[in-house]
């Protein structure tokens, strides 16, 4: 019996202002300290630098607007930042993930990005294993970075961001 997801068809593209509440919503699904509302405006307002890419489906009657993953970005100087990665649980393992961060890596690039830079929680595996399998090595342990429960982050690095390793 195999274990694949099947996906929805769906569109990758920019997230919207009107999109901030079920990004929330999504965002208290898939972590236990999540970010606010506020917390994604803000990420919407971050300009050239910024990016919120969601993976949308038909939304239907959906409270989540078919949003079934996301992932924010932010460019400073030649470095590309990760601030938050999420698929919906029912979702995980399709592959969609690597899907929204190989675009990440790539709208990076184009930036002039040259590294791309991350913090994972030690504990999540899966998560672990996709940054490892796109080229990011752990380079540094931030002790008790996350609340909820406290847990120690691990600091991730991916050099040479234009590399084929990014491909969905």
């Amino acid at each position: 019996m195999s274990n694949a997801v099947s996906l929805p068809p769906y569109v990758v593209e920019e997230a919207r202002h009107d999109d901030v509440d079920a990004l929330a919503s999504l965002e208290r699904r898939c972590y236990t300290h999540p970010w606010s509302v506020r917390g994604f405006r803000e990420a919407l307002r971050r300009g050239e630098n910024g990016l919120v890419l969601v993976a949308r489906a038909p939304a239907g009657a959906d409270p989540e607007r078919g949003i079934l993953g996301y992932c924010v970005i932010e460019t400073a100087a030649d470095e590309l930042h990760v601030h938050n990665l999420a698929v919906r649980p029912e979702y995980r393992g399709g592959g969609l993930g690597r899907r929204l961060l190989a675009i990440a890596l790539t709208v990076g690039e184009r930036r002039g990005a040259r590294v791309a830079l991350l913090e994972v929680r030690a504990s999540n595996r899966p998560a672990i294993e996709l940054y490892r399998s796109m080229g990011f090595a752990p380079v540094a342990v931030r002790r008790n970075y996350y609340s909820q429960p406290s847990e120690d982050g691990l600091v991730l690095r991916k050099d040479g961001i234009g590399d084929a390793g990014n491909q969905p």
